[in-house]
Parts: structure tokens; sequence; C-alpha cells
């Protein structure tokens, strides 16, 4: 018998389609903005992969009551300052709440949002260069692992492979600007290396 740690992406997508029902009844519920983000913007904007949870951007004011919306629908969770991770009787979480205000970055990269069509779901998701800038702040994040990291350079390297076109390169730019000072040249010398197929540094 072999046994599989991560599930196959046909797998995580049956998975992450009823998390999402049940979030979007949340987010009606509380009258809660929202905006896709992580994994599941991930294989929208590069390719599809075994992501297991449901990453949201949300007002902060929010996060209580979604909470307790989730609870009432059977899932557990915890709290922590600016998110709040949802459980369904595993470790791992099915869903991370983040307060969009937690940062200038997250706030300026919410305001950049199209609606897509996600799992059977009409959803508003953050452009393809307001992901990219999400990716590089957290690949440069001092606190990150190592393999999150390489993951994050990973989803990067699948969006500018399928075409980052000028005007995104330009706004993910923008937005590494609310980063650290060099942020956007540190963040332009990434996408150029990833698009000659050169290695990238952090």
């Amino acid at each position: 018998m072999v046994l599989r740690a991560v599930p196959l992406p046909h797998e995580a997508m049956e998975h992450n389609a009823s998390v999402l029902v049940d979030l979007l009844a949340a987010l009606t519920e509380t009258s809660s903005e929202f905006v896709v983000v992580g994994g599941l913007a991930a294989g929208y904007h590069g390719r599809l992969r075994a992501t297991i949870d449901v990453d949201l951007l949300v007002p902060k004011r929010k996060l209580k009551p979604l909470a307790a919306a989730m609870r009432r629908r059977g899932y557990e969770t915890k709290a922590f300052p600016d998110m709040v991770r949802v459980y369904r009787g595993t470790p791992e979480s099915v869903a991370d709440l983040v307060a969009r205000e937690s940062s200038p970055t997250l706030k300026e990269a919410a305001r950049h949002v199209e609606t897509v069509t996600l799992l059977g779901k009409r959803v508003p998701m953050v452009t393809p260069g307001a992901f990219v800038a999400l990716k590089f702040h957290a690949a440069v994040s001092p606190t990150r692992q190592l393999g999150d990291k390489y993951q994050d350079i990973v989803d990067v390297e699948r969006v500018v492979t399928r075409k980052l076109a000028p005007d995104q390169r330009a706004l993910a730019l923008t937005i590494a600007e609310r980063m650290y000072p060099g942020a956007p040249e540190d963040l332009a010398r990434m996408l150029d290396d990833l698009a000659a197929g050169r290695p990238v540094k952090l």
C-alpha cells in the first residue's frame, strides 16, 4: 500500500469547493467584503497546484463575526491578532482569513481585484500583478519557512511564464514600494531573472 501525504490537485479542488461554499455563506451572513489570494489565486493566474486551504483577505473588523459564522457551520477556529485560521477535523487549516489592514502591502493589494469563476463560483480575486507582489512580500519575509519561500518563487515563475502583462508588472512594482526601500528594484530583478531562466536570489 502506498500512502500519499499530499492530495492530488483534483482532490484538493473538491475539498476547497466545499469549504468555499461555506465561506461564501459566512461572508454573505456577515456582509463581509473579501478577496481571494494564496494557492487558489496561484492556480488561477499560474498553474493548478494541490493547495489544501482557501486564503482570503477580509476587513479586520469582520474576523470575529466570520469566525463565529464558520463555527456555526461546524468548523473550529483559532484567532490571531491579524487573522483567523479555520479547521475541520484536521491539524491543517482549511482556510486562512487575513486582515487586509495587517500591512500596507496587503491593504494595497486588496484594492486590485478582478471577478473570476473559481470552483464554479463568481468571486473577487487579486489581479496577477497584485498576486505577484503578495508572493514576493511573502518570499522576502524573514520569518517565513524556506520551503514556503521556494513555493512563493515557483508561484511567481508560473505567472511570469504564462505572461505577466506590462501593466500588471508595473502594478506589482508599485505595490512593492510599500514593503521596504529598494523592494521594487529587487522584485524587478526577480521577474527578469525568472523570465530569462536565471537563478533567483532573495
